[in-house]
C-alpha cells in the first residue's frame, strides 16, 4: 500500500470555541477523496496550564457527535511527546485539535514518481507570511485579469 504524504496540523482556540463549520470542511474533504484523517487529538488547556489530551473515545457523546465520520477510522499514532510539544505552544484557557492527515490526492502522483525510479522528498510547509504573500499576489493578478476582461468587453 502507498500512503500519500502526511501532514499534520494544530488548529487552536482561545477558550473552547470549536467551530462545525471546521468539521464540515474536514469531512467534505475526507468524502471527496482529498484527504484522510489518519489521528485526532483534542487538546484542552486550562487557565493554570494543565493539559488533557482526548481521543475521541474520550468525548461524552454529544461532544463527538460531530466528529462521528471519523468514529472507527483512526489510528493511535499520536504520543505523549506530541502532546507535550503542542501544548507548550497553547496559551493557557486554549484548545486545539490536533490532526494527522493523508494527501491522498497525491497517492497515483507519488506512485508515478517511484514507478519511474525517481525520489520524492519532502520540500516542508511553507511559513505562513510567504503564504499570505502568495495570496495577496495572486488576488491581485485576479482582479488586474477581471479587469482587462471587463475593459475588452467594453470595447
Amino acid at each position: 500500500m502507498t500512503l500519500g504524504p502526511l501532514e499534520y496540523l494544530i488548529v487552536a482556540f482561545e477558550g473552547n470555541r470549536f467551530s462545525g463549520e471546521i468539521l464540515d470542511a474536514l469531512h467534505d474533504a475526507q468524502e471527496n477523496g482529498i484527504i484522510r484523517v489518519i489521528d485526532l487529538l483534542v487538546i484542552k488547556k486550562d487557565e493554570q496550564g494543565n493539559v488533557m489530551a482526548l481521543e475521541l473515545s474520550d468525548l461524552s457523546e454529544e461532544e463527538a457527535r460531530p466528529f462521528g465520520f471519523l468514529a472507527g477510522k483512526l489510528l493511535d499514532i499520536f504520543e505523549p511527546d506530541d502532546v507535550e510539544v503542542t501544548a507548550s505552544q497553547m496559551p493557557n484557557n486554549s484548545a486545539a485539535g490536533l490532526l494527522l492527515f493523508e494527501h491522498t490526492w497525491a497517492i497515483p502522483l507519488k506512485q508515478a514518481i517511484l514507478h519511474a525510479g525517481a525520489v520524492a522528498r519532502t520540500g516542508g510547509l511553507v511559513a505562513p507570511e510567504v503564504v499570505r504573500s502568495i495570496e495577496a499576489e495572486i488576488e491581485a493578478e485576479t482582479a488586474e485579469k477581471k479587469q482587462a476582461a471587463l475593459e475588452t468587453a467594453k470595447q
